[in-house]
């Protein structure tokens, strides 16, 4: 079997790449471990354009926002399924931020993502929220687990699809390109989340993974339909359901959901939500990151048929479309650069000197 690219793995990053490269009339053939956990079917798929901490613009978010937008859209349209609802994102403000709000949305042009003036008057039966809310009015949510699943059963119907794990010791490189099994292909580009700490390819790489958890709760009457933030985002899943989160954790790198990650988000939950909360599930999952807390994407500089892209973080549901299409294009001849701050060059920069 020939093909132009193999991917390997079929989360976020591997689904957005397959669509860009068959979007550009490329053949491609994807390895997906069903038996290895993934991050794409815990995370909350947020879109928020604003780092709160900060009152700042989230890195690149004007370059990559519409591009984001567009790219869900589309696959929308090839699945017949709603994926992304843009919606309101309401921050709840202390003291402090409800004074600086009017200054930082100008001084850090957030005019275009935020409400000038925050409303100081926010109320909402159940929330506290005594010193009123500041509105994203260019947020939303995008149904990660969906895209994933639907995705992964057009190419299992169009034979684009393995559901097997990939054996590193299979793969062989020539000049021409690479030969795994019974497939050449010109590239391989493996898209493993964090599963990537394992590939043998990749060992020069600077990763730090993070862990992150969630509840899924039930309160009842609460009737929000925005997502607010405050020490912990609360996320309307409708039938009086919500999903909240999320922590962060670089030392316990398990899959595993803890006791004090449920006490963490409940104790902050109920610091912000005054009506009775109903566990329903707790979830972990392990967001793939660089030490840099940039993407990667790129070729190995000594072994050209090899490529990844990783690394999207917390931000992936913002940032991928943008750099998937972006590799892409750079794979298939269409652009010939990847951004200076995600190329994986920067891990080899003292290699090509």
């Amino acid at each position: 079997m020939k093909v132009d690219f193999i991917i390997v793995g079929q989360g976020l990053a591997g689904s957005l790449l397959a669509f860009e490269l068959l979007r550009l009339h490329q053949s491609i053939l994807v390895f997906d471990d069903p038996d290895q956990a993934s991050a794409s079917s815990v995370a909350a798929g947020i879109i928020n354009p604003v780092v709160f901490r900060r009152m700042t613009k989230s890195w690149l978010v004007d370059t990559v926002f519409a591009q984001m937008e567009s790219t869900y859209h589309e696959m929308e349209d090839l699945l017949s399924e709603k994926l992304y609802d843009p919606c309101q994102l309401l921050k709840i403000l202390h003291e402090e931020s409800a004074q600086r709000w009017n200054e930082k949305v100008h001084t850090n042009q957030l005019e275009n993502y935020l409400e000038v003036s925050p409303d100081l008057n926010f109320r909402h039966r159940g929330i506290h929220s005594p010193f009123g809310a500041g509105h994203v009015v260019k947020a939303g949510r995008v149904d990660i687990h969906q895209l994933v699943s639907l995705f992964g059963g057009l190419l299992d119907r169009r034979n684009q699809l393995r559901k097997e794990k990939f054996n590193f010791e299979k793969l062989v490189t020539n000049p021409q390109g690479i030969i795994y099994k019974d497939v050449r292909a010109e590239k391989i580009i493996f898209c493993e989340g964090p599963a990537v700490s394992q590939n043998p390819w990749f060992t020069g790489l600077k990763f730090k993974h993070s862990k992150g958890e969630l509840l899924e709760v039930r309160i009842p009457n609460l009737q929000l339909d925005e997502i607010i933030s405050h020490e912990v985002f609360v996320m309307p899943l409708g039938d009086d359901r919500y999903k909240v989160g999320a922590t962060y954790s670089w030392d316990n790198l398990s899959w595993n959901t803890s006791p004090e990650a449920r006490e963490e988000l409940l104790t902050k939950l109920k610091s912000l939500v005054s009506a009775p909360v109903e566990v329903i599930t707790q979830k972990a999952g392990i967001r793939p990151t660089m030490h840099d807390r940039k993407p990667v994407l790129g070729l190995l500089p000594e072994h050209p048929q090899i490529g990844i892209l990783n690394g999207l973080g917390s931000k992936g549901a913002l940032l991928g479309p943008y750099f998937a299409r972006q590799l892409a294009e750079y794979l298939t001849g269409h652009s010939g650069s990847i951004h200076p701050e995600v190329t994986i060059d920067r891990f080899f920069r003292k290699w090509k000197i």
